[in-house]
């Protein structure tokens, strides 16, 4: 899963998003250096990851976005995946507008933003003046975000063709898949930990 999706099914607690937030940046037992809450944020962030990577309908959605997208296939369905999802707000987070919701994180984000990894620091202050989150459901816009990527990855990336890989699949197939497949995470959180 991409950040907008972590943020959604990482739900409203300030410590939890924190840590849910920076996941990326903290490795091995790090985060045991970390206060509790926060800690908690970073292993659900990577339980988020676990679950979505293991589900059978992101295991079949990789496998179609592959021939095109090769050993990138995994980002760009997390990339997809923040799309989708932000196409589809209001029908995930139906009490939130994508716009209000994207506004209340960055707040409480900006806040606590010295607590962050100096790497994730500089990526949500990219995020926030770019309006990345608020801009994933266009496409032109989400190819900006491929582009950047490419860019910076050392290897031969090809991200810059995931709608052409979309396109092949049928973006309606793949879109019904997340849906699926953001609500059954969705509810597996929520036994654990508080929700929106």
């Amino acid at each position: 899963m991409n950040y907008l999706a972590h943020l959604v099914i990482g739900g409203p607690d300030p410590d939890l998003m924190v840590g849910n937030f920076m996941g990326d940046s903290i490795k091995g037992s790090a985060h045991r250096m970390l206060p509790k809450g926060v800690s908690a944020g970073v292993l659900l962030h990577r339980w988020i990851d676990s679950e979505a990577d293991a589900h059978p309908l992101s295991q079949a959605s990789r496998s179609d976005l592959r021939p095109i997208l090769g050993r990138m296939s995994g980002v760009g369905l997390d990339l997809l995946h923040d799309y989708f999802l932000a196409r589809n707000f209001n029908q995930i987070l139906p009490q939130w507008q994508l716009e209000a919701f994207v506004d209340h994180v960055e707040t409480i984000l900006a806040h606590r933003k010295n607590e962050m990894p100096d790497r994730t620091q500089r990526f949500f202050t990219a995020m926030t003046e770019h309006r990345w989150l608020k801009e994933y459901g266009n496409r032109s816009k989400m190819l900006q975000v491929c582009t950047s990527m490419d860019a910076r990855i050392a290897w031969d990336s090809n991200l810059n063709e995931l709608f052409k890989a979309v396109d092949r699949v049928g973006e309606a197939a793949l879109e019904a898949r997340f849906l699926e497949l953001i609500s059954d995470l969705m509810n597996r959180r929520s036994e654990k930990w508080p929700s929106w």
